[in-house]
């Protein structure tokens, strides 16, 4: 957690990827593990979180990895997880399908469930809260993403 806890360090991963772009919005979301399960999914999606940046060139995310005893958890928390920097996804604006933003659960407004279909076929299926204490730059990168792409 200490590699992603400030904008600056933030910043500084991403541009080292050429991960941002004009208007940055970064925020950390978890794998949706109920949606997304069985063993070709873990292949196909290896990684428990992701620090994503959404940008006007697209999304950049670097994978977060959790500790062995996260799936004991319903709902992990990326404070917990480890930044992956050998992995990186970036997927242009024009690869972007689709991205469906909703509650996460009827009595839940706190979380929000968030599915990101790529031109490629894959679909990244996550969950965010609308407030990570231990990440200051959340909230505001996370209510842009949801303003661009709509809540419903």
């Amino acid at each position: 957690m200490d590699e992603f806890n400030t904008i600056d360090k933030v910043q500084a991963l991403f541009a080292a990827v050429n991960g941002l772009g004009n208007d940055n919005h970064f925020f950390v979301a978890c794998q949706d593990k109920q949606k997304v399960t069985g063993a070709a999914a873990g292949m196909e999606y290896p990684y428990d979180g992701l620090l994503i940046n959404s940008c006007e060139r697209g999304l950049a995310m670097f994978y977060l990895k959790a500790g062995a005893l996260s799936g004991l958890v319903t709902l992990s928390s990326p404070s917990k997880m480890t930044l992956d920097k050998a992995n990186y996804i970036f997927v242009p604006a024009q690869n972007i399908k689709g991205v469906t933003i909703k509650k996460f659960a009827l009595l839940n407004s706190k979380v929000k469930r968030i599915s990101i279909d790529t031109a490629d076929g894959k679909s990244h299926k996550l969950y965010a809260r609308i407030e990570e204490k231990d990440f200051p730059y959340h909230a505001n990168g996370f209510n842009a993403f949801v303003e661009k792409f709509g809540s419903k």
